[in-house]
């Protein structure tokens, strides 16, 4: 009778053991992904504009690289590091990326900002990347 006990608690804790493993490895799934850096497809989630690359979270800035686009057949992409607050371009909010790259090309040393609003609505920002 112990034995059948012991295989029961034994069955249970092994199954809640695996459906508690299972569930933190979800959450880390998709936290993690949210938040990493990585290239990101201006296609995903299109604006239909194009997207200034600059030095500072300000348009009024210098130009870094060539602008990228965010339309549905865009094959553009950004290296997605984090988000920053800058100058709000027409009442679209203040949220700024900071990249580290354009189309598959890293930047080396220097980093460089893309409006927010003009990438995806802000999208990145709403779903988990994190602040700078």
């Amino acid at each position: 009778m112990i034995k059948n006990v012991m295989k029961r608690i034994g069955r249970r804790g092994a199954t809640a053991a695996v459906v508690l493993a299972m569930a933190a490895g979800a959450v880390g799934v998709s936290a993690g992904s949210a938040s990493a850096n990585g290239w990101y497809a201006l296609n995903i989630h299109p604006t239909g504009h194009g997207v200034g690359v600059y030095s500072a979270a300000d348009p009024g800035a210098a130009k870094v690289a060539n602008d990228v686009y965010s339309t549905p057949g865009s094959s553009n992409t950004i290296y997605l590091e984090c988000w920053v607050r800058g100058v709000d371009i027409n009442n679209q909010g203040n949220v700024w990326y900071r990249i580290g790259g354009t189309n598959y090309n890293f930047f080396g040393s220097y980093k460089a900002y893309t409006y927010g609003a003009y990438v995806d609505n802000n999208w990145y920002f709403h779903n988990g990347v994190v602040e700078c």
